[in-house]
């Protein structure tokens, strides 16, 4: 204890000397006369300092001129970006609407051809195919009708120009499916087209044969090309342009997988209502193809003008074409009634191709159906599976109305799209000058 008392007392020795208080000033004396303080604001600035006085006389008038244009402190330049500008605005208070800018008005080229450059090379391949094929089919044709009568193959006389011609409108419906389809951002329309272009090339080589049989070798035409060679161009042509649909197809599938992504949402349920609205689309439209062109063939190679079935049938081209364009519409608008109208539609269409297909089967070794039998069946059937198919989608679209589907199609046809704003400039003057600013009176 001793020696903590020792330490304690070498650390703080006795004759330490404490500070002494300050003596108490009254608080009358310490503050400063009133007069003294005027005189000491009242006084000007020097010429050194860095404040000036605010001048009585220049009352509330902007610090700079009106032309000068504030400095941007920002690395960018100050290039005019989307239609900006650096002009001082005059704010009103309260602040009005925002002016209503002119929706840039999308050309009807832009629509057709977009800048995906896949959809520009498929458009290019389908335009290249078709102009090709056609050129070929045309001089195919001029040579057919060059042939002299004692050369002719009366049988086949109406046959070959109207296999001829369904051969250059099946190119032509190609090609007007595939600006629908690039248009309206239909994916699976491009896997139809795919399918449809390999029924084109199986239908190419059976050609060859059938021209070699109908055209003789030297018959000469308008390009001065070897038969022989002309017709195997076809196949060729139409395989290339296959490998291109596949390889193009599967690029223009990803690229209009966030398209419709963005236009449809993240909504399983409505993505899955959407596919079934497609591939009706996609149905129909391929129905009226085959519907026009198995019509066609019966009017102009198997059916007499004088027989009734005759007139029926011309009768029955529109009103088909009529049931197709109702069914197109009924899914687009959700109207059940339209798409009763359509379904009933569809199984009298049903009857008339299976009673076709079965009377051409029946009378296949006449002389009426000897030379087309194997097309006209062809044509039948495709027609009728593509019918079944049909029908199996006018039920699943039918279920889905009333579901969002049609409202959300709505919603994105309304929507002009989310636009950046023009970048403003807000300091436009001095806060003095400033209509909008909060002061406190």
């Amino acid at each position: 204890m001793a020696s903590y008392v020792t330490s304690q007392q070498q650390q703080h020795p006795s004759n330490y000397q404490y500070p002494s208080q300050q003596p108490h000033i009254p608080d009358e004396d310490a503050k400063a006369p009133y007069d003294d303080l005027i005189d000491q604001y009242a006084a000007p600035y020097t010429s050194n300092a860095q404040h000036k006085t605010f001048n009585l006389a220049h009352g509330r008038t902007t610090s700079f001129p009106l032309t000068h244009k504030p400095t941007n402190p920002s690395d960018v330049s100050t290039k005019d970006i989307e239609g900006s500008t650096t002009e001082g605005h005059d704010w009103g208070y309260p602040p009005g609407p925002p002016a209503a800018e002119k929706e840039e008005q999308q050309s009807v080229w832009s629509k057709f051809i977009p800048d995906s450059i896949a959809c520009r090379l498929y458009l290019l391949t389908v335009l290249i195919e078709t102009t090709v094929d056609l050129a070929i089919e045309a001089d195919l044709f001029v040579r057919f009708q060059d042939i002299k009568e004692d050369q002719k193959n009366h049988t086949a006389e109406n046959k070959m120009p109207v296999y001829l011609s369904l051969f250059a409108l099946a190119h032509v419906f190609q090609f007007g499916m595939a600006l629908d389809a690039v248009f309206n951002r239909n994916t699976l329309q491009f896997i139809f087209l795919a399918v449809f272009n390999a029924i084109l090339l199986a239908y190419s080589v059976i050609q060859i044969g059938e021209v070699h049989g109908l055209i003789p070798l030297n018959t000469p035409g308008f390009s001065h090309i070897p038969i022989n060679i002309l017709t195997r161009i076809i196949p060729i042509v139409v395989a290339v342009a296959e490998c291109a649909y596949i390889g193009l197809g599967y690029k223009i599938y990803t690229e209009f997988g966030w398209k419709v992504y963005k236009k449809l949402g993240a909504d399983r349920r409505i993505k899955s209502m959407y596919a079934h609205y497609q591939i009706f689309l996609c149905l129909v439209k391929f129905d009226l193809f085959f519907w026009v062109g198995f019509s066609v063939q019966f009017i102009w190679l198997v059916l007499n003008h004088g027989d009734a079935e005759y007139y029926l049938t011309c009768a029955a081209l529109p009103v088909s074409i009529l049931v197709l364009v109702e069914g197109h519409l009924a899914a687009r608008y959700e109207s059940k009634w339209m798409m009763i109208t359509f379904m009933g539609g569809c199984a009298a269409a049903m009857v008339y191709f299976t009673y076709k297909l079965v009377k051409v089967l029946r009378y296949r070794d006449t002389d009426t159906f000897v030379l087309v039998w194997k097309t006209m069946t062809c044509f039948s059937v495709l027609a009728i599976v593509l019918l079944i198919a049909t029908v199996v989608f006018t039920c699943l679209v039918m279920r889905n109305f009333g579901r969002g589907l049609k409202t959300q199609m709505q919603r994105n046809k309304n929507k002009t799209g989310l636009q950046r704003g023009k970048s403003q400039y807000a300091h436009n003057g001095s806060m003095s000058t400033h209509p909008n600013r909060m002061s406190i009176d």
